[in-house]
């Protein structure tokens, strides 16, 4: 399914000094690849531990929302963005978060899907609204979810939607090459297959 290398800028080799980073080890041993994003990221000082410090902080630190939804807002947000590589990549890290292939394949059918409860559908719909630029109307997104969540909930699932907005820049911009690992998502996720063709013809 990987398309020719059309990067727009390289990778840093893995034993790079500017790519040796403690947060980005432990990320390389819950995925189990070194994403060439971050390894692009490393390239300019700085970069890369402030990503990773917002991953921790936002996506897989302590917190009040529980991780499967967590995970779920982070495919969403990329989906509704259409950045490919971001939603394989939030695809693959939710699966090994512990989220099943089957509730992953309903993602777009979210507000109507019995895999999804009420709570969950009220965060994606904030995740929806947030995706694309200019962000959609989310007044009764946060109305709905209000009912669901406190105002601490509520900043960290927008916290959720603005990392990945980082991410589906930065790989849409720089047309990031899909590593093999991830990309073993394609194989169980209809849409996202879809996705892929749709903006690597």
């Amino acid at each position: 399914m990987n398309p020719p290398n059309t990067a727009r800028a390289a990778p840093l080799a893995a034993d790079d000094p500017r790519s040796q980073n403690p947060q980005l080890e432990d990320l390389v041993n819950f995925v189990g690849y070194r994403p060439h994003a971050l390894l692009t990221m490393a390239r300019k000082p700085g970069v890369l531990p402030a990503v990773l410090g917002l991953v921790q902080t936002t996506l897989r630190g302590d917190g009040l929302i529980e991780p499967r939804l967590r995970f779920l807002l982070a495919a969403e947000t990329c989906r509704g963005a259409r950045c490919a590589y971001s939603t394989v990549h939030a695809v693959h890290a939710a699966w090994h978060a512990g989220v099943d292939w089957a509730l992953l394949a309903a993602l777009p059918v979210y507000a109507d899907s019995a895999h999804f409860s009420e709570r969950e559908r009220a965060a994606l719909r904030i995740a929806s609204a947030g995706a694309t630029l200019p962000v959609g109307d989310a007044s009764q997104a946060f109305d709905e979810a209000r009912r669901h969540f406190s105002e601490e909930e509520l900043i960290e699932i927008v916290s959720i939607v603005a990392l990945f907005g980082w991410f589906n820049r930065w790989n849409s911009l720089m047309r990031t090459t899909l590593e093999p690992e991830p990309a073993q998502a394609l194989h169980h996720v209809g849409w996202l297959q879809q996705l892929w063709k749709e903006t690597h013809p």
